[in-house]
């Protein structure tokens, strides 16, 4: 009997031509179509076509993700030095996607990626101190307005998309989801949604707020009352070369990075590569078993890997596909912030939340970056990640059912392709 894990049809052929001597064409069809099926089998795939981060790297591959990460680096030492803020990681961020538009390969290792964000992860977790915790109970009414802040920037971006954008239903609401990025791609072709449209859109949301938000946050944070002062410096410093730290501290937190995204993969939590790291590094610094952090040099290669990997959605795509977009995202982007900006100065006027913090954790731009943004800025890294994180889990948990409520069925005909690098 064949394993069920074969085609139905080969044990259906292969035993027909064995009672029929006429049925040899028929075997052979049976053994193209098996080797064909063997070979989807043996290469990982991304949306029907062999996925280009999984498949065997070459020399050439590797010399291409050589010169990426140098041409983001390059970008990224650019942006400090012109004092730009996260300058490291806008720097890469404009410098690889021109490069992506302008036809060059700009791969990027998305496991070195999830690795830099498990550190991105490592650094918020360690914002959780005693001290802090002892407000988390404060910040259910923020919790609340967040919730509120998504429904409207839910309802906004469908009408958006689906009138500006000429989109259907149901990648509408993937495109107008507040929702994690990762989490979003993987979900909207499982529905029936485009998701060469879904990068994009997405791709340019979260390149637009990394560009603008930390600028907004900073400016308008002295003009709001009680926001209190905001320390860019921290974000603007020299760069520490040091590497040293305690081999104790260098155990624990290599624990919480390795078995975080171990154990954040296998129970399915969102962004899992950032959120597993991320409550164990909240755990040992919330209980006292350890106070140290990253270094600096491994908190700037994060951040050139996090800009870097953006330009992935730029790739193969024209100026009329990119304008297109600019005027989905742009449009969705510039609501995002003017929404984010009422509630930040809400939350700083009644809750005495500095209005710099609360702008940082309302704007939709990733949980990981964001994270960063915080880290970088020197704001309250457990207040934008516990924000950030609930945003993500609510996205995830409401947008599958709405989809199925008033979705609409997935589109006839070939789907578009991812972009690839």
């Amino acid at each position: 009997m064949a394993s069920s894990a074969w085609p139905r049809w080969w044990s259906r052929n292969s035993g027909a031509a064995a009672s029929d001597p006429r049925q040899g064409f028929a075997t052979r069809e049976a053994l193209v179509a098996f080797r064909q099926w063997a070979a989807r089998r043996a290469t990982p795939m991304l949306h029907g076509r062999p996925h280009p981060e999984r498949s065997k790297m070459t020399t050439s591959s590797a010399f291409l993700f050589l010169r990426t990460l140098l041409i983001g680096g390059l970008g990224g030492l650019t942006g400090h030095l012109l004092n730009l803020p996260l300058g490291w990681l806008v720097g890469a961020m404009l410098t690889t996607s021109a490069c992506a538009m302008a036809g060059a390969r700009v791969p990027m290792s998305w496991s070195l990626r999830s690795v830099m964000i498990g550190v991105i992860g490592l650094m918020a977790g360690s914002a959780f101190t005693p001290d802090i915790l002892s407000h988390a109970r404060d910040w259910s009414v923020t919790l609340i307005g967040v919730a509120v802040y998504c429904a409207l920037v839910f309802a906004i971006g469908i009408a958006v998309c689906r009138r500006i954008g000429g989109q259907d239903r149901t990648t509408a609401m993937f495109s107008a989801a507040p929702g994690g990025l990762s989490e979003i791609l993987a979900l909207g072709p499982s529905c029936g949604a485009d998701p060469r449209t879904l990068s994009l859109v997405h791709g340019m949301r979260i390149a637009v707020i990394l560009a603008l938000t930390p600028l907004v946050a900073t400016s308008m944070a002295a003009g709001v009352a009680g926001a209190g002062a905001v320390d860019v410096t921290a974000a603007r410093r020299v760069i520490d070369l040091s590497l040293s730290m305690p081999p104790r501290d260098v155990a624990i937190l290599a624990a919480c990075l390795l078995v975080g995204m171990r154990l954040g993969r296998a129970i399915r939590l969102p962004a899992a590569h950032l959120t597993g790291p991320l409550i164990l590094s909240a755990i040992t610094h919330a209980s006292g078993l350890t106070a140290a952090h990253p270094p600096q040099l491994l908190i700037i290669a994060a951040q050139v890997v996090i800009g870097t990997s953006v330009a992935q959605f730029f790739a193969h795509t024209t100026w009329r596909m990119l304008l297109g977009c600019l005027a989905i995202g742009g449009g969705l982007t510039l609501v995002n912030l003017a929404l984010a900006a009422g509630f930040a100065a809400g939350f700083a006027h009644w809750l005495d939340v500095p209005f710099a913090t609360a702008m940082i954790a309302l704007v939709p731009g990733g949980l990981p970056e964001m994270s960063l943004v915080s880290i970088a800025l020197g704001l309250d890294a457990a207040f934008v990640s516990t924000h950030h994180l609930f945003r993500v889990v609510l996205v995830l948990i409401a947008l599958p059912v709405l989809v199925r409520l008033g979705g609409s069925p997935a589109p006839q005909g070939k789907p578009k392709p991812h972009p690839q690098a």
